[in-house]
């Protein structure tokens, strides 16, 4: 049992950073969703998925989660952004991308700054279409490359284009939700639920060769991948925070996505002139 873990703790680390430091990438692209309907800790193992902490998780609360993104997917937000991927304890990396920008869920547009390990690259959204940029120091006029917003995902736990929406639609599928306790984020009272997301939100829209990495992967642990989900929810029924998280013992990767200023306006610029149009980057 403790080799198959080890085999699955690696191959997790693989599907997890797997582009990160993709250099040659940012320089092809210029830098660099989901259904419609935020920092917290590194990431945990919840229980399965019939209780989680001292609640027993309920078709009920999950409704509640569901409701509270359907809310904050039918405004806008200031979104802020951390991923980390930790794999000290294998001998691998700590590596972490940052987003900070804003979104408008309703309309399908926003505007994201990005660092992803030595690249910084800038994104535009507008309905179906994704517009990034490389932020190179001394020429703020680079080129602007175009891909599909939908694009399948290549990663655990990390939207393709880092979509918003993507990782809210994967929040939502968890089965069940468990009360988690009540606590602060931007100066309000939320009130936090857990579940654990099941197998078809760990692959969600997925490419073929890394969906089946991962199900070897799940095939390997003998059971589901040990992903799991928070929402926090304010007194006004939004989803506010989203964390998703997976601890595989040597493997970490936490996923938080936070939403403040909700209800702001969001403006954005279609980038215009000589663009480039192609897929995704590997490294999203």
């Amino acid at each position: 049992m403790r080799h198959a873990l080890a085999l699955a703790t690696l191959c997790c680390a693989a599907l997890l950073v797997g582009g990160c430091d993709d250099t040659d990438r940012s320089d092809r692209s210029g830098g660099a969703g989901g259904a419609k309907s935020g920092a917290g800790a590194g990431a945990r193992s919840a229980p399965a998925e019939t209780e989680t902490g001292t609640e027993t998780a309920t078709a009920e609360h999950a409704a509640t989660v569901r409701a509270a993104v359907a809310a904050t997917g039918r405004t806008s937000a200031r979104i802020a952004q951390t991923h980390t991927i930790d794999g000290t304890a294998i001998g691998e990396q700590v590596h972490t991308i940052t987003v900070g920008g804003d979104f408008d869920f309703a309309k399908d547009r926003g505007n994201l700054a990005v660092t992803l390990g030595p690249v910084a690259f800038e994104e535009v959204f507008d309905g179906d279409n994704v517009y990034l940029r490389g932020q190179v120091p001394g020429d703020p006029d680079g080129d602007w490359y175009l891909a599909d917003r939908r694009a399948p995902a290549r990663h655990l736990l990390r939207a393709p284009a880092n979509d918003p929406e993507y990782t809210l639609s994967q929040a939502t599928m968890a089965r069940t939700f468990a009360r988690a306790g009540e606590e602060t984020i931007n100066g309000a009272p939320v009130v936090r639920y857990r579940g654990a997301l099941p197998h078809e939100a760990v692959t969600l829209r997925m490419e073929k060769a890394t969906s089946d990495k991962i199900g070897e992967m799940r095939r390997t642990l003998g059971g589901r991948i040990p992903a799991d989900v928070d929402v926090w929810v304010d007194a006004r029924g939004r989803a506010v925070r989203a964390r998703l998280a997976l601890d595989m013992g040597g493997v970490t990767s936490t996923n938080t996505l936070t939403f403040s200023e909700l209800g702001k306006p969001v403006r954005i610029t279609v980038p215009q002139g000589e663009i480039t149009e192609g897929d995704l980057p590997e490294s999203l």
